[in-house]
């Protein structure tokens, strides 16, 4: 699978007619819109009734925070079970009771029981992350697996688009109360998607444990040299990125427009990763994906020391949809090495706890930025968000040479 994923292929208009793969790619897109439009929907419902931003932070905290346990777990039940489905089920009920429950409650609960209700949301949220993605593989001829993921990167940059922006406007047009109940609606509609898409089963029998095959997975990423380079490079990368949730509205305020103008450096990066990732689902690349995930995190490197020097906020906002349109190559590339490199019975695994490492790096980097923007400015923020892709890239080239 290797060479079919590095060669370039002609493009197959066929990819669409792959059975089950527009209801995957429905569900996948569903779901990530109701969770993403939920991270905005919660914030604005608890300031809303609360006034409180530091609840409004730990709701945040409290939907990613499982993931980093979870996630390793879930990827590897996920690869060995039969039952795939009940997991994407749970997930979607979750998140719509957790919806329900925060409509009832916020404001005369107790601030630990609203932070349990976030927490409980986030236990099954690697299912978007890698379980849509795992399921990939099997629905997927092997000539077409790029332009797939690139279609599963769209999914992603689709949802983180709209959702945001759903929740936003529907708080601004009605109310946070209304935000959360179309959050909730939609959410029941992934529910519906989740029921029509193919649940290939496992590759394998596996009788292995599934503590056994958790640490196999941390061991295949960490002795596999392009496993390795691409999820170090990613991880510091993102971590890097951790620092935009601080650094966009305080850029804004630099240039002399309100913090809240920062909102519309989200969305230019949120667009131009749309547009990256869409270029990739319309065509093979001529450059194979590990060298095209670097290509990647260097124009993000440029793109965000472009940013750092911004005078204007137009300026601002063309550089960051460039940056944008660097990240969604980035993203379809490192889920094609994935593939490439792991065994058939551990694909969801290695993606969900990748992606448990990138949660944790963008936390760490958003806590970082806040104190090196508080000491040195914004700018000097922006310049370390670029220095970190650099370093990404160097320390993912050291890895892939360097024996585990």
């Amino acid at each position: 699978m290797t060479a079919v994923l590095d060669q370039q292929e002609p493009v197959a208009p066929s990819l669409w007619r792959s059975p089950g793969l527009g209801a995957l790619f429905t569900a996948s897109t569903t779901a990530r819109l109701a969770n993403e439009a939920a991270r905005v929907a919660m914030v604005l419902l608890v300031l809303d009734r609360t006034g409180s931003p530091a609840l409004a932070g730990a709701v945040v905290g409290g939907l990613a925070v499982p993931a980093l346990v979870t996630g390793p777990v879930l990827g590897a039940w996920l690869d060995r079970t039969s039952h795939r489905r009940s997991v994407f089920v749970a997930n979607q009920l979750l998140l719509l009771g957790v919806l329900v429950a925060l409509l009832a409650v916020t404001g005369s609960a107790p601030s630990a029981v609203v932070v349990l209700l976030s927490l409980l949301a986030g236990v099954t949220a690697p299912v978007l992350t890698g379980g849509f993605t795992g399921l990939i593989p099997p629905l997927v001829p092997a000539p077409h697996l790029r332009r797939a993921y690139g279609a599963e990167a769209t999914s992603y940059n689709l949802a983180g688009v709209v959702g945001p922006a759903l929740a936003g406007a529907l708080a601004a047009a009605a109310s946070p109360d209304v935000a959360v109940a179309v959050t909730a609606a939609v959410s029941a509609l992934a529910l519906v998607a989740v029921l029509r898409v193919p649940m290939p089963p496992p590759a394998d029998d596996p009788t292995t444990g599934l503590v056994r095959m958790v640490a196999s997975g941390l061991r295949l990423l960490a002795t596999v040299p392009p496993l390795r380079s691409v999820t170090v490079a990613t991880t510091v990368s993102f971590t890097g990125m951790g620092a935009l949730p601080v650094v966009f509205p305080l850029l804004a305020e630099e240039v002399g427009q309100p913090a809240a103008a920062g909102g519309a450096l989200f969305s230019a990066f949120a667009l131009g990763a749309l547009a990256g990732s869409l270029l990739v689902a319309s065509r093979v690349p001529r450059t194979g994906p590990m060298r095209l995930a670097f290509l990647g995190i260097a124009g993000l490197a440029l793109a965000f020391t472009g940013v750092a020097f911004a005078p204007t906020l137009t300026v601002a906002i063309a550089l960051t949809a460039v940056a944008g349109a660097m990240e969604g190559p980035v993203l379809a590339s490192t889920l094609a090495v994935r593939a490439a490199h792991s065994p058939p019975d551990m694909q969801t695994q290695v993606v969900t706890t990748a992606a448990s490492l990138k949660f944790g790096g963008f936390a760490v980097g958003s806590a970082v930025a806040g104190l090196v923007v508080a000491s040195h400015g914004v700018r000097v923020g922006l310049l370390s968000l670029a220095a970190m892709q650099v370093l990404g890239i160097v320390l993912g080239l050291l890895a892939r040479r360097s024996r585990a």
